[in-house]
């Protein structure tokens, strides 16, 4: 049975969590990527020592659904990463818009969406040269570190297919 626990945390923590989040409170953003990053650094303690393999470890996300991640015996903690609503953007993921011909490229950078040395939110990444009414999930293309292809962020929401 999965339900939230309280758990005492350091103050600079929680307000660098809570902006993380983007929100002004500890709520369903940040206790995603509260449960994201302690589930990779589970992961990660519990992985095999050979540097080459990688086995699945199942996540939970802030419902509680399972997942799958690959857990490897990588030693460069904290993962880092933007987490974009339930779904978690390593470091390194390139992603990829269009409007009316031009292409557009960012990558996440430490815990930042960058594009042209500007950090930016989904949303303002997918309507930087749009009309500013583009749903980000449906406009940007995502290709994760790793992955020979890319695919449309709505496609990679967890729960989505």
């Amino acid at each position: 049975m999965s339900y939230p626990i309280s758990i005492p945390l350091r103050a600079d923590l929680f307000h660098a969590i809570r902006e993380h989040a983007g929100e002004g409170y500890f709520g369903d953003k940040a206790q995603a990527a509260v449960n994201e990053a302690v589930s990779f650094w589970l992961a990660a303690l519990s992985a095999p020592a050979a540097p080459s393999s990688a086995t699945p470890s199942p996540l939970r996300d802030a419902t509680g659904t399972a997942g799958t991640a690959h857990a490897t015996a990588d030693t460069t903690l904290p993962h880092r990463g933007y987490q974009w609503k339930r779904l978690f953007l390593p470091d390194g993921t390139l992603l990829r818009t269009a409007f009316r011909g031009r292409t557009r490229y960012a990558v996440v950078e430490g815990e930042h969406i960058v594009c042209d040395s500007q950090p930016l939110t989904p949303s303002a990444f997918a309507n930087l040269h749009g009309c500013g009414q583009r749903n980000a999930w449906r406009a940007i293309w995502l290709r994760l570190p790793g992955a020979a292809d890319w695919a449309l962020a709505h496609d990679c929401r967890p729960g989505r297919a």
